[in-house]
């Protein structure tokens, strides 16, 4: 017997992105697949966000509220959307034609989310030839099923590349956390149920002045509270597995995350205090992370950049680490510069 097809909301959070937004809304409202609902919540913007979203009223569902930051903005949204699937759509990224019957043709009932890769685009929306997670060859839902059961986690892309089932948000909705509502709910997907890998590109993730890592030492600043919000993220995991009577593997779960262990490479080098910075440093950590290099599935191209960076943010002096990250986290967009300058790309209009 075949299932029904799944309805699927999309919905978009939007607080001060009207440069965005309305790119946003015409991807989903583009997509081909016949049962789906679009709803925008305006979490008090105050950029002229809400015009662009009420251009888009009736096709999608307009909601209006006073500013109480993003979490609010995720539960008003769940709660009005209706969907047995549930895309979460950051105000300032897109779908891929196509995308929502791709996830619906991927569907199962014991599917808690499936994922998908992400190309990363500018702020002008131009890809920039990377992508995110850029899951290697071979990676699917048994290799991700076979990682949580091994390590307590797994790889996992940002909101955009999420699609949610809504029997796993339910208990999870409101949301009562402080920050990365994303993390939470992808941390915990495999407790519940299937995590779906998809290896295509269905969403863009767009880099910009906003969100990028920034070269002022901003974001530098603030790896202590991306490292405590992931433990968060850990330990809520870990009381639903609890609750649940679900297994997890023995360890340190951020121990066995190639990206938590890079933020705190990096915190330990720049001399930012975090919680936990007692047990780390340089050399255990890059014997970690070459450990998991050397045993996870990625290309070869992937392997030898990993290692490489893990190696030589170890050696580098402390004055020179602020450099490196601009870097590695801006290296698209510095390629860009170079290539204009040099007649290779055209400039920006």
């Amino acid at each position: 017997m075949t299932s029904p097809v799944p309805k699927i909301s999309v919905v978009i959070p939007c607080f001060n992105y009207a440069r965005y937004v309305g790119q946003a809304i015409e991807s989903a409202l583009a997509q081909a697949h016949p049962e789906s609902e679009v709803v925008v919540v305006n979490d008090g913007s105050t950029d002229g966000s809400l015009a662009v979203i009420e251009r888009y009223a009736p096709r999608v569902v307009v909601v209006d509220q006073v500013n109480q930051g993003s979490i609010a903005a995720y539960n008003r949204g769940f709660s009005e959307s209706s969907g047995d699937v549930v895309i979460f759509l950051d105000a300032d990224d897109l779908l891929e034609p196509g995308a929502l019957a791709a996830v619906a043709a991927a569907w199962t009932p014991a599917c808690a989310k499936l994922q998908y890769d992400l190309k990363i685009i500018d702020a002008d929306g131009r890809d920039t030839g990377r992508r995110f997670c850029n899951f290697a060859s071979g990676y699917g839902t048994a290799e991700a099923r076979s990682a949580f059961l091994r390590t307590g986690t797994y790889r996992w892309p940002v909101t955009t590349g999420n699609a949610y089932s809504r029997w796993f948000l339910e208990p999870m909705f409101p949301l009562r956390i402080e920050h990365g509502p994303d993390g939470h709910l992808n941390t915990v997907a495999p407790v519940y149920g299937d995590v779906t890998v998809l290896p295509q590109v269905l969403g863009a993730y767009r880099v910009h002045g906003a969100n990028m890592w920034s070269s002022d030492g901003s974001d530098h600043s603030r790896l202590p509270f991306r490292i405590h919000t992931r433990q968060r993220e850990v330990a809520f995991m870990q009381l639903h597995a609890q609750q649940r009577g679900v297994f997890l593997p023995a360890g340190d779960v951020l121990d066995r995350e190639l990206p938590f262990l890079n933020y705190r490479l990096m915190a330990l080098k720049l001399g930012l205090a975090y919680t936990g910075q007692e047990r780390d440093s340089p050399g255990a950590l890059v014997r970690r992370a070459w450990s998991l290099i050397v045993s996870e599935p990625m290309s070869l191209k992937h392997r030898v950049g990993h290692l490489g960076w893990f190696g030589v943010l170890a050696l580098a002096p402390r004055q020179a680490v602020p450099a490196l990250l601009h870097l590695r986290f801006n290296r698209s967009q510095l390629l860009q510069s170079l290539r204009r300058s040099v007649g290779l790309a055209p400039a920006r209009s």
